[in-house]
């Protein structure tokens, strides 16, 4: 198939897939005289980095791991990734659930200084 028919199934523009290209993900991409013949395999490779994109891997970090050897990606290197990518997204979730209780514990501190206090409030109120 043509970089055309390959950018509509897989929902990618053809500049993506060009740079994709020239930044080796898609492996080597036999020609017909002037034109790119794409196959399945490509199709599979353009899901597999919108996927890897979706999950906040760079293209950096996709190509160490999709640059296909023996026309295969790393599996065993993109199951480590992953993992370490749940590792930070939990650490970030429980770091955002930590500023979510901060920011609640500084609303109620205005709150209480608001009830209390009629003179200047910087003076008055002690926010931790």
């Amino acid at each position: 198939m043509y970089i055309g028919m390959l950018a509509s199934q897989s929902q990618c523009s053809t500049k993506a897939i060009r740079l994709y290209e020239q930044l080796g993900l898609l492996g080597k991409i036999p020609r017909q005289g002037i034109y790119r013949v794409y196959t399945a395999k490509h199709l599979l490779l353009l899901q597999l980095i919108k996927q890897g994109q979706a999950l906040g891997f760079k293209l950096s970090e996709l190509k160490m791991l999709l640059t296909p050897e023996n026309d295969e990606p790393d599996w065993q290197a993109l199951q480590q990734q992953l993992e370490i990518r749940q590792q930070q997204v939990q650490l970030q979730i429980a770091q955002l659930q930590q500023l979510t209780i901060d920011l609640a514990s500084m609303q109620q501190e205005i709150t209480q200084c608001l009830q209390q206090s009629s003179q200047s409030l910087l003076e008055q109120c002690q926010i931790k």
